[in-house]
C-alpha cells in the first residue's frame, strides 16, 4: 500500500467511499462528529483504540464498529505496532476521501506531527474542513477559524494545486 493509503472504492462510482489506510503507532484524531455521513472501522492488522459517546473500544484483528453521523468520536493507536484498518463511509463523500489521502500524503512528506496533525496550519484547515469534521469542546472554537482559511485557500487556488501535487481527483 503505497504512502500508507488505498482507496477501494470512490463515491465517484460507489454510493460508499472505502479506503484502506495505516494508523501509525500514536497517531491520533481530536474528538470529532461528522453531519453527513456514518463511518465503519474494520481492523486488519493492530490494534486502535476508539471512543464513540463517551464509550472506549479496544479493537483488534477482525473487530468492527460503526459510528453514525453526529456521533462523537475519535481514534488513537496506542499500540507500538501499525494498525491497518479500512473505513467505509456511508453515504460515500468524495471530499472524505480527498482529506484522507491529502493528510497521508503530508504524512509521508514527513509534513505531519507524529500524531498525524499536519504541520502548517493552512493544510490542517484544509483536512478538517474536506474531512466534514466537527470539533467539540475547547476546539471547536477554533472551527470559524478554520474554516475561514480553508475558504480562503481554496478560493485562492492552494487546494487545486496540492490535489494535483499528489494526483488527487
Amino acid at each position: 500500500m503505497e504512502k500508507g493509503i488505498r482507496l477501494m472504492e470512490s463515491k465517484s462510482n460507489q454510493d460508499i467511499t472505502k479506503i484502506e489506510f495505516v494508523v501509525k503507532p500514536q497517531e491520533r484524531t481530536p474528538k470529532h462528529y461528522h453531519k453527513e455521513f456514518s463511518e465503519s472501522f474494520l481492523i486488519l492488522s493492530g490494534k486502535l483504540e476508539v471512543g464513540c459517546n463517551g464509550k472506549v473500544y479496544n479493537l483488534n484483528v477482525g473487530d468492527s464498529i460503526t459510528i453514525n453521523a453526529l456521533d462523537v468520536h475519535y481514534f488513537h493507536n496506542v499500540s507500538k505496532e501499525n494498525c491497518v484498518l479500512t473505513v467505509t463511509v456511508s453515504p460515500g463523500n468524495k471530499n472524505f476521501e480527498r482529506a484522507l489521502l491529502f493528510s497521508k500524503n503530508l504524512s509521508f512528506d514527513e509534513l505531519c506531527t507524529a500524531d498525524g496533525t499536519p504541520k502548517k496550519f493552512k493544510d490542517l484547515a484544509l483536512f478538517v474542513k474536506l474531512n466534514n469534521s466537527f470539533s467539540t469542546g475547547i476546539l471547536a472554537l477554533a472551527q470559524p477559524v478554520l474554516n475561514f482559511v480553508a475558504d480562503w485557500n481554496i478560493r485562492n487556488g492552494y487546494l487545486e494545486k496540492m490535489l494535483k501535487k499528489y494526483q488527487i481527483e
